[in-house]
Order: C-alpha cells, then sequence, then structure tokens
C-alpha cells in the first residue's frame, strides 16, 4: 500500500483498470530498480523515480492524464 494525497486517490479510484495495471506495472519496475540500495535514504529514492519517470516520458502532465482516462 503506498500512500497518496486525497487527489491522487481519488483519481486512482476512477482509473481504469487497464491504466491501474500499466501504473502498477511502472511502480513496481521503479521500485524493483531502486530498493536495494540501501545507502539511498527514502527521500533520495523517491527523487529518483521522480526523475527515472520523467526521463522515460511520465510527466505530472500524463500522469494526470492517464489517471483521468475512463
Amino acid at each position: 500500500m503506498v500512500q497518496v494525497d486525497d487527489i491522487a486517490a481519488r483519481k486512482w479510484r476512477y482509473a481504469s483498470e487497464k491504466r491501474k495495471g500499466e501504473l502498477n506495472a511502472a511502480i513496481s519496475n521503479l521500485l524493483l530498480k531502486t530498493v536495494d540500495k540501501n545507502d539511498e535514504d527514502f527521500w533520495a529514492l523517491i527523487e529518483r523515480i521522480g526523475k527515472e519517470a520523467e526521463a522515460n516520458g511520465l510527466t505530472e502532465e500524463i500522469l494526470n492524464k492517464i489517471l483521468n482516462e475512463e
């Protein structure tokens, strides 16, 4: 379980199962790549995940679009 703010939770709740699956896969992949690096603290991990997601084309705007599609 990942804690998110109310807006993100609402968007997730109304996202299609296809979109949820895509996001789950992307998040899982990012976590698997970075979670074994014990020398990083949590915020450094979050920053790296955000940068990698953006480098792969997942911007906040695209994420919002995905979450708002039915």
